[in-house]
């Protein structure tokens, strides 16, 4: 079967976070697994000069093709909506205000490369619209449903060729009054798709995380299916990462020690009696605020705090770090950075209030921080609790999204760590064994890929 997916990012030639990661590590594994792989993303400045070029349809002027890690990269080069600073805007957390115009041309594009091609597998709202009168059958992914992409209705429908049905009131496309080019993927795509079973379901049940389009999602034909994003666990591997200062495995954890100490010497932290990490993006959907009311009762019980990243949310942790420079440290993110925080920390906190997959936790545990997580979206697919399965448990969980539930949780995860070293040893040995590849996951985008395919063109 020979494939297009097509996104605005894909990493290593295009990423701001876990969309870039997604795209890649699934192409490169339905690649593997035999299927005919090739992804279409805009050619951004910076990729100015990339590739090989040849004849471009649809508005693009160009296309440059490239090899990305083994994997064939369609950049489609259009000056006027992607020779601009930045992907999504100039600086991180910004947006350009025509961002339907922009992706609007790029997919476009894609839908005229769509011919040469088995199926179309399109990834968020930037490409939602290809769905609409796609010549071959298409898969949407939902990453980010909070996304939308909105535009005028006229101008945006007559961009990506909607017809008068589709911008009709409750057509394809119009969400009150606007374009939306998120719903225009839901209901246009053959199949829809998600990052985790548990975020498919919330999706349908929670208007606060489908942008309103809950009802929508209930009257699709198929319902969304969950299927959980994996890691690069090649470069993602312990036992053999050169930015570690010691290997280390499940089975023996020695370099670990030697990652904390080296997180402390650079942090200037005391050690402590538990050392808490965070790898994120500092904003409201982490659950940072959380914290805030129990930060200094954490610091007066021994527990010490390194936080990675940055956004809306800067001030708050520093704030933390100038009232006890001896047990908060926070620092912008480098992944180097990130892969010691993972290696050297005892737990990884990640209190979201919604997460449709999260690759930090599974990061952690690939390197044998315990995750303390709200039991919410793919948290929820990848965190089993101690106390709802002391075996098989690799992490500790809460449902209500409160100070006083993440407080309690973090408690009970420092009582076992100080009290009951050999249920904590089993926590990380569990997390450090379970497979987050892309393996399963590939061939279960192999099975929604046949069965579209099957269907034919709806």
């Amino acid at each position: 079967m020979k494939v297009l997916i097509a996104a605005a990012e894909c990493s290593p030639l295009a990423r701001t976070g876990g969309l870039g990661e997604a795209v890649a590590g699934l192409a490169g594994a339905l690649r593997r697994d035999g299927v005919d792989i090739t992804v279409a993303i805009p050619r951004y400045r910076h990729l100015a000069g990339f590739g090989v070029e040849e004849e471009a349809p649809g508005p693009a002027r160009a296309i440059a093709r490239v090899d990305s890690d083994g994997l064939p990269v369609l950049l489609v080069d259009d000056p006027w909506s992607f020779d601009r600073p930045g992907i999504y805007g100039p600086d991180p957390g910004s947006g350009y205000d025509d961002q339907w115009q922009r992706f609007g041309r790029f997919l476009v594009t894609v839908r005229e490369m769509a011919d040469g091609y088995d199926l179309v597998h399109l990834h968020d709202a930037h490409t939602g619209p290809a769905a609409l009168h796609s010549p071959v059958p298409t898969v949407f992914t939902i990453h980010n449903s909070l996304y939308s992409i909105l535009g005028p209705l006229a101008e945006a429908a007559d961009l990506v060729g909607a017809t008068p049905e589709d911008r009709a009131p409750a057509g394809s496309i119009e969400w009150y009054g606007q374009a939306n080019y998120l719903k225009a993927g839901l209901v246009g795509a053959d199949a829809v798709t998600t990052v985790s079973p548990t975020f498919a379901r919330e999706l349908s049940a929670d208007a606060s995380l489908s942008g309103g389009l809950d009802g929508v999602i209930r009257t699709l034909e198929q319902p969304v299916v969950g299927i959980l994003n994996g890691i690069d666990t090649g470069s993602w591997n312990p036992g053999n990462d050169p930015t570690l200062p010691a290997p280390f495995t499940a089975t023996d954890l020695q370099g670990r020690d030697q990652a904390r100490r080296a997180i402390l010497r650079l942090s200037g932290l005391d050690p402590g009696r538990m050392l808490l990490g965070m790898v994120t993006r500092l904003t409201d959907q982490k659950g940072i605020a959380l914290l805030d009311p129990s930060m200094d009762r954490l610091v007066e019980e021994g527990f010490r705090l390194v936080v990675v990243g940055n956004g809306d949310l800067d001030g708050m942790v520093d704030g933390w770090a100038a009232r006890n420079p001896e047990s908060v440290w926070h620092a912008p993110y480098t992944e180097d950075l990130a892969r010691l925080v993972s290696a050297g920390i005892d737990a990884f906190l990640m209190p979201s209030l919604f997460e449709p997959c999260g690759l930090g936790q599974m990061y952690a545990m690939r390197y044998g921080a315990v995750p303390i997580v709200r039991l919410t979206g793919g948290l929820a697919d990848t965190v089993v609790d101690l106390d709802e399965d002391p075996q098989r448990g690799t992490g500790f969980g809460f449902r209500s999204f409160t100070p006083k539930s993440l407080l309690k949780t973090i408690r009970r995860a420092g009582r076992i760590l100080t009290h009951h070293p050999r249920d904590w040893r089993r926590l990380q040995t569990n997390a450090m064994s379970t497979d987050f590849s892309w393996v399963m996951s590939a061939a279960r985008y192999s099975d929604v890929y046949r069965s579209v395919a099957g269907r034919g063109v709806s």
